[in-house]
């Protein structure tokens, strides 16, 4: 546990854990979307991966001013 917070207290860490998140959530979308009855999930991936896009490019930009 100690290591895991060392890894998100550095921006890079936070930043790769996100992007893992967001890839998690593109790949996951793209297995469940053909099939029956998943709507619900994808739209919930969907928006997730929106959300932590978002985030990442904000503090993207924070990071360069």
């Amino acid at each position: 546990m100690d290591a895991f917070t060392r890894f998100t207290n550095q921006t890079q860490g936070r930043d790769r854990l996100f992007r893992a998140t967001q890839y998690t959530c593109m790949l996951l979308r793209y297995l469940l979307e053909p099939k029956a009855g998943k709507e619900k999930v994808v739209m919930k991936l969907k928006k997730l991966e929106s959300s932590v896009s978002t985030g990442r490019k904000y503090k993207i930009d924070l990071c360069l001013l």
